[in-house]
């Protein structure tokens, strides 16, 4: 991706191919989304309610996509073009996509809300045990590993958590999955969707017989961000033949471990329960899910206070300043920051 950031962002537009997997792009094709993050300063500003990065560059090409709708039901279809579109809209270019109707066309795509509410959740039994995938792409030290170990703590045996950064063990767990009963994916939000590896462990799965549920937490503190996300995983519930249970949605965990520890213990404390409440009800409490996932947007007052904040740079010292700081740090002489 190095030898490619330059010629990017001196394009006038850049056509992306993209080959599909259980109903979404495929795991490579997001990595390249996701690496494209380095464009944009991660500092942040407000859009319609919403947090931006910063653009690092006064101007980006046009993003043009073609994808083989061939194997996808129309849901999956618009699932796909609605997340491209929206990552688009957020990496401050125009989108288009190449369709096929009887010839090529070429079709402006214009960003829209997340068709999140196709799929209903669901309900089963008392769960003897949840095996819960974590998708976080650090080794250690991560957010989300943080949080599960407090689910441990919680529920002991009733629970097993399995790292996909241990890739050694992938092709033992894609076949356990068909027999295990009751899954949960939990990961960081990554441009919209879930970190690439995530993909490319779920193209491995095969429809089965139990339940699925999902939780994503994410840095920015509003959930619309991860109703793109939430909507795919309601067509990949269909797609292997699962009960959905839900997606759990939890913003501003960012910086988590850069609070106070009795600060840190009160962020978590809901995720725990909410989870702990999946596991001995079979069901996500809406109650829980919906104070979870609140703000959906930005209101008014949080808007203006951040805003005084970004005015006076206080959130950029307070957590970006430091964080770019400790890298210049662990790496002496390195000039261009760039984040991922």
């Amino acid at each position: 991706m190095a030898n490619s950031y330059l010629h990017y962002v001196n394009s006038d537009t850049v056509i992306i191919v993209i080959d599909t997997a259980q109903g979404f792009i495929n795991h490579q094709a997001k990595a390249f989304l996701d690496r494209a993050i380095p464009h944009y300063h991660p500092y942040i500003e407000i859009i319609d309610g919403e947090c931006h990065h910063v653009a690092r560059y006064e101007c980006y090409p046009d993003m043009v996509f073609y994808f083989d709708n061939k194997g996808l039901i129309n849901q999956e279809e618009q699932v796909i073009e609605d997340y491209l579109c929206r990552t688009v809209y957020h990496y401050k270019s125009k989108a288009y996509r190449i369709v096929k109707d009887g010839h090529l066309q070429l079709r402006a795509l214009e960003p829209k809300k997340a068709n999140n509410t196709f799929v209903a959740s669901a309900a089963v039994q008392s769960m003897e045990k949840l095996v819960i995938y974590n998708g976080s792409p650090r080794r250690s030290g991560s957010n989300s590993t943080l949080i599960l170990k407090k689910v441990i703590e919680a529920l002991g045996e009733r629970v097993e958590i399995r790292d996909l950064k241990k890739r050694d063990k992938w092709e033992v767990w894609a076949e356990d999955f068909k027999s295990e009963k009751d899954v949960m994916f939990f990961m960081p939000l990554y441009v919209h969707a879930m970190p690439s590896h995530v993909m490319e462990f779920i193209e491995k799965l095969q429809p089965s017989n139990g339940s699925i549920s999902f939780f994503v937490q994410s840095g920015f503190p509003e959930s619309s961000q991860s109703h793109y996300l939430e909507a795919y995983f309601q067509q990949l519930a269909l797609r292997l033949r699962r009960t959905y249970l839900g997606t759990a949605i939890k913003g501003g965990v960012e910086g988590l471990q850069m609070r106070p520890m009795k600060a840190q213990e009160k962020m978590i404390e809901p995720i725990v329960k909410t989870i702990v409440n999946l596991v001995l009800e079979g069901n996500f409490i809406p109650k829980n899910i919906q104070q979870l996932s609140r703000p959906v947007r930005l209101d008014k007052g949080m808007k203006i206070l951040y805003l005084l904040f970004t005015k006076f740079g206080l959130i950029n010292y307070f957590f970006w300043d430091q964080q770019l700081k400790k890298i210049k740090h662990m790496k002496k002489g390195l000039t261009v920051l760039t984040y991922l």
